[in-house]
């Protein structure tokens, strides 16, 4: 009875192992393939911003613009309805628009009809303030769930997670500078923040101070592309 009860224990602890891989794991591609990265073979990087448009939106923007970069932004439908003139400038500087959902949950155990929901409604409200209809889409936190890949491909969206993050929910700018400096190599996608979740407190100010070296030093070495021309 004991070696069959460790026997089961064992099981679902690998079995948990394996669900928790293929959710959250930004390489992982059990439920769906995913652009982690553009090719070794050049010396293209992306750079993209999540959870915008937020505070720290216009200082990114004026230091992508100075450095004449297109980056990738994932805009929240909350965010874009309480900053819609933000969510127009950056579709007007030529960025890449993208979709990270309306209300930007963590999609384990949600429906397929509440996944649904989050996506079309992003979708039609950055439509309205941009012009724009996103073509790529990541999910909140970088938890996908089962039922989302069909979902993605119905409403012509694919998915795109990262390769180097800057951790700069966490991290003071000297920090987030020095990690993404460090980590990139050709064909990165890098994860930044220039909003913050309506549910989630504090700011984008480490990342918008972090950026201009973060620029200055891979703008040296690489070609900043957006996601789509990375893929």
């Amino acid at each position: 009875m004991l070696l069959t009860a460790l026997c089961l224990l064992l099981v679902f602890m690998v079995l948990g192992a394996m669900l928790g891989y293929a959710i959250v794991a930004p390489g992982s591609q059990w439920l769906g393939k995913t652009l982690v990265r553009g090719p070794e073979t050049d010396q293209k990087i992306s750079l993209t911003f999540d959870d915008g448009p937020g505070e720290a939106t216009p200082q990114i923007l004026d230091i992508l613009k100075k450095a004449n970069i297109r980056a990738t932004f994932f805009l929240c439908g909350e965010n874009v309805e309480r900053f819609p003139d933000l969510a127009r400038r950056i579709a007007d500087e030529g960025h890449e628009i993208g979709n990270h959902t309306y209300s930007h949950p963590y999609l384990f155990w949600k429906t397929p009809g509440r996944i649904v929901r989050e996506i079309t409604r992003a979708q039609a409200v950055i439509a309205r303030s941009t012009g724009c209809q996103p073509r790529v889409f990541r999910p909140p936190y970088g938890v996908r769930w089962f039922g989302l890949f069909p979902i993605l491909s119905q409403n012509h969206l694919s998915p795109v997670m990262w390769s180097v993050s800057g951790a700069d929910w966490r991290l003071p700018a000297a920090k987030i500078g020095s990690r993404v400096i460090r980590k990139a190599k050709p064909g990165s996608i890098i994860l930044l923040h220039d909003g913050v979740p309506l549910k989630e407190g504090g700011d984008r100010k480490a990342t918008a101070e972090a950026l201009g070296e973060i620029v200055r030093v891979l703008g040296e070495r690489y070609r900043f592309v957006t996601v789509s021309e990375m893929a």
